[in-house]
């Protein structure tokens, strides 16, 4: 009799403890099928916050103006903590937008993508690829350009591909805040950087954001590349990357050393349905070539929004393993200096000069200036 009436207790324990427990989970269901929002109120992202950015905090978002109408300017540490001098472009298409690399030529610098080219209304290379919905990146390679003028040697070969690598750790960052899509990434280089360009892609783990995966480089455009250039035979880099990168070579047909590194390649490249290569009736080289001669910006930018632009790829989260520093982050809106010009002149016309000396009576008649106290 004990016995049922314990046992009878602890099934009245059980059925309660069961009944609180079910209420428990129903009203925790309850609460889970309510929309998750944060602190704000406002629907959370799946792209990381600009919190803890400098990019965000140089710019005024009441004085910036639109995406695709101004850029940053800032100093770049590569992983040897050399500091190089950037330009990085926003695109005004966010998380969609395509992303260049853009490398200059031996011994000049990134002011090249912002000299004005024929065929692109006025605009320079990198402002027109802003302006057509691209995110771009140029710096001065180590040694050029703004960064302390010094010669380069051959042991730094390896460290200045390491610097596109660099480059591409920043636009990873760029993408985890959905400002674009590295899954659309390409590189132009011009002369010399683009034999630089190609050996950076030759390199393992280039444009590799996680180990195991496939890299996000996606089009390569070489204009004038050298035989031999930036300590990188093109012979030797050029094929490999070819076989898995789309690629477009470029070169002047009198400009003897470009044509003849284009043409040792030209049969391993035309193996790959996307590669292309262009020749054009000229001597003219490297950015002379994009900038001066009819079609050849044309025909750069046609491929890379045939490779990069129409490229089906959709975001997604990137783990970034080595994110890299930058400082000195400087805003410039071209548009807004360029409306100031006119206004300044008028100003400065308007207003008469201070160190200029009153005309005296007579003198803007023929009439000679009476003489000074001084002169008598």
């Amino acid at each position: 009799m004990r016995r049922l009436l314990a046992s009878r207790k602890l099934w009245t324990v059980a059925i309660a403890l069961a009944t609180t427990l079910g209420a428990a989970a129903q009203d925790a269901k309850k609460r889970n099928a309510r929309p998750l929002r944060n602190q704000g109120g406002a629907p959370l992202k799946k792209v990381e916050p600009r919190g803890g950015d400098p990019l965000a905090r140089a710019a005024d978002p009441k004085a910036a103006g639109a995406l695709g109408t101004y850029h940053y300017t800032f100093k770049l540490r590569s992983f040897d903590n050399t500091p190089l001098a950037s330009s990085y472009y926003p695109s005004k298409l966010g998380a969609n937008a395509p992303v260049v690399i853009l490398v200059h030529e031996k011994n000049r610098s990134r002011k090249d993508f912002e000299d004005p080219v024929l065929e692109l209304k006025g605009r320079g290379l990198a402002g027109h690829l802003q302006s057509e919905g691209y995110a771009v990146l140029t710096m001065d390679l180590r040694g050029q350009g703004q960064n302390p003028r010094r010669q380069v040697g051959a042991d730094e070969h390896e460290a200045m591909a390491d610097d596109l690598q660099a480059a591409y750790q920043f636009i990873l960052d760029r993408h985890n805040r959905g400002e674009l899509n590295v899954g659309k990434l390409g590189a132009v280089g011009l002369g010399e950087g683009a034999n630089l360009a190609v050996a950076w892609a030759y390199q393992p783990g280039a444009a590799v954001s996680t180990e195991g995966r496939a890299g996000d480089l996606a089009a390569l455009a070489l204009v004038s590349p050298q035989a031999d250039g930036s300590g990188y035979v093109l012979s030797r880099v050029a094929p490999p990357v070819a076989l898995r990168v789309p690629m477009l070579l470029m070169a002047g047909a009198k400009d003897t050393p470009s044509k003849d590194a284009v043409e040792a390649v030209r049969k391993d490249l035309e193996r790959g349905r996307a590669n292309k290569v262009e020749t054009f009736p000229s001597s003219l080289h490297g950015y002379k070539l994009l900038r001066l001669e009819p079609k050849a910006a044309d025909a750069l930018v046609k491929y890379l929004d045939a490779n990069l632009k129409n490229r089906p790829n959709e975001w997604e989260p990137r783990y970034n393993q080595v994110p890299v520093a930058f400082s000195d982050v400087q805003v410039v809106h071209p548009q807004a200096a360029k409306a100031a010009e006119p206004k300044k002149a008028a100003v400065e016309k308007a207003e008469p000069k201070k160190d200029a000396e009153p005309k005296k009576k007579g003198a803007d008649e023929g009439e000679p200036a009476p003489k000074s106290e001084k002169s008598e």
